[in-house]
């Protein structure tokens, strides 16, 4: 047996070499051991071709694929309106009904059911009973935010390089719609007139350009060939384009019979071969023409409307014209926007002047820059002007029967939104777009967006009302993209909108009859002073009279003014 023999070893260390902080240099590279290959080994190495051993280094693992029977849902609904009626009793038969009834009214379970939802009833009752139907019990509650997010994203921007202002925009008419547009400045003249038509998917580039011989002012595409464009031309003539055919126009008027100031309004108008359109211009004139002989105007009509007694309508009396209106419904009747900022209606088919032009609108105090009628009614039309957008009657002459707030910054486009019947879309100087609605928010637009630092000069949507197009003063031309809410109208906006209009008619009716009232009393009162015997009255007696006249009257404006205020409120 051996013995267990105990060895120890001791380690010395200094205590001030405790805890030292580990220190790490950079050494270059050099060789600590070196391990000589064995030449014995290497000799019994044998090189063994071909091998027939796999190795796997990894996990066997398998796949399996299984596929489950489908299942099947659709949706079923049921009209529960006679209950559930067994088999055998048709519930036309009124035997067959009674006779069930009957039978299961004498079972002793139909007793007992009664008797068990007697309470329950009775307790519902009860508490329907004790609302108070009048009283408001959420007035605390605070306000959730509206569901509906209106949005409006600018999808592109087309940008001109000359950087001139965009004096009009139209959509072509076909189905991969482009943009036309024209750049004129009427202050400055540009030694570049071209116009650019615009790919919606391409913005470097211009898919098509034509040069006019002069700046253009108004552009109108032709629903039959969307390769054709008429242009209406500073000088006042008109030039017809056709892509295909090159830049340069195939056809153009003669400056001796064409207008004798810039085209301001350019529109097709109703007829069976869909080639014929009318120009109106500052010099007060308005020409029909054709596409297919542009030699000479097929009618002329001199919008003279304010004329004294025995003068005729000559261009020197006459209205320049400054924006207008054709509704293919009515293909005989136009609205025509002047300088001077007068609505007319016109009648093309009047016998006389008079009758060709029978009323007219005193709309805004500057030109009337936009003139279109509503979608929802022929009868309503939107004017825009000055600093304000107002909604007009056929039927009313006197004032507007819907006026908007009055914007800080002048007012330089609005059109209706082409599928909403209660939305309209402006753009003002201060580069804003605004997009309002007066069934969802009356006193304010539903959304405004900051396009540019620069002035907004015109805005043209898309018939899907999805797309929108805005020029600005310095060339560019942003293309927006509405929310699906800002295009789509509801089952009721067009019944509400004329509801609508209907009241603020009649409201506007009944203002008028009261200030006829008024003035027909002011009227008979002055003249039952003036007729009054007592000529030896003094003066204190006619001045006295004359204060309670101007006070009566006051006082009648002022409460008609409260009716008007209470109407609108209402």
């Amino acid at each position: 047996m051996f013995s267990y023999i105990k060895s120890d070893y001791g380690y010395t260390k200094l205590r001030k070499n405790f805890g030292r902080q580990t220190l790490f240099q950079k050494v270059p590279a050099h060789i600590v051991d070196s391990i000589i290959p064995n030449k014995d080994e290497q000799k019994q190495y044998m090189l063994r071709n071909p091998v027939h051993r796999l190795v796997q280094s990894t996990m066997a693992q398998s796949e399996n694929e299984t596929n489950t029977e489908p299942v099947v849902v659709h949706e079923q609904g049921i009209n529960h309106t006679e209950g559930g009626w067994p088999r055998e009793v048709h519930i036309y038969n009124e035997d067959h009904v009674n006779r069930h009834r009957r039978r299961v009214m004498h079972d002793d379970n139909y007793v007992h059911t009664v008797l068990n939802l007697a309470p329950v009833m009775n307790h519902y009752l009860d508490q329907n009973n004790a609302i108070e139907l009048y009283q408001a019990y959420f007035c605390d509650m605070e306000s959730q935010k509206p569901v509906e997010k209106y949005d409006v994203k600018i999808a592109n921007v087309f940008r001109d390089p000359s950087s001139r202002p965009i004096s009009c925009i139209q959509w072509t008419n076909e189905k991969k719609p482009k943009l036309v547009v024209a750049y004129s400045n009427p202050r400055t003249t540009h030694e570049n007139n071209s116009c650019f038509f615009w790919d919606l998917n391409r913005q470097t580039i211009p898919a098509h350009e034509i040069t006019p011989e002069e700046a253009c002012w108004q552009l109108a595409c032709s629903s039959l060939n969307p390769e054709q464009v008429i242009a209406g031309l500073q000088n006042g003539t008109v030039n017809l384009f056709d892509i295909r055919e090159g830049k340069k126009p195939i056809s153009q008027t003669s400056i001796y019979n064409s207008h004798r100031g810039p085209i301001t309004a350019l529109l097709y108008t109703h007829s069976r071969t869909q080639t014929e359109f009318f120009t109106g211009s500052l010099d007060g004139q308005c020409l029909w023409w054709d596409v297919r002989n542009l030699n000479q105007p097929i009618d002329c009509l001199i919008m003279s409307i304010k004329l004294r007694p025995n003068e005729n309508p000559n261009i020197g009396n006459a209205e320049g014209i400054s924006s207008m209106e054709f509704n293919s419904s009515l293909s005989t009747r136009f609205l025509c926007g002047t300088e001077s900022g007068l609505v007319l209606n016109v009648n093309r088919m009047g016998r006389t002047h008079s009758e060709t032009l029978p009323s007219y609108w005193e709309a805004h105090s500057g030109p009337v820059r936009t003139v279109q009628r509503s979608n929802c009614t022929s009868r309503m039309f939107l004017t825009c002007g000055d600093y304000s957008v107002r909604v007009w009657s056929e039927e009313v002459h006197t004032a507007p029967i819907i006026v908007t707030r009055p914007y800080r910054y002048e007012v330089t486009d609005a059109t209706w939104a082409p599928l909403r019947f209660s939305s309209y879309m402006v753009v003002c100087k201060n580069g804003t777009f605004y997009y309002w609605d007066f069934l969802r928010k009356y006193k304010e637009p539903l959304t405004a967006l900051k396009l540019s630092q620069n002035e907004l000069t015109k805005i043209s949507p898309y018939s899907d009302g999805e797309s929108v197009a805005v020029g600005d003063n310095f060339g560019a031309l942003y293309l927006l993209h509405l929310s699906e809410n800002m295009t789509t109208p509801d089952f009721n906006d067009k019944h509400l909108m004329m509801q609508t209009y209907e009241r603020e008619t009649r409201r506007e009716h009944i203002l008028d009859n009261r200030l006829k009232e008024i003035n027909l009393r002011a009227r008979m009162e002055q003249e039952a002073i003036i007729n009054s015997p007592g000529d030896d009255q003094n003066e204190d007696d006619l001045q006295k009279l004359t204060d309670e006249y101007f006070k009566i009257i006051k006082q009648d404006l002022r409460d008609a003014e409260s009716f008007s205020r209470s109407l609108s409120i209402t």
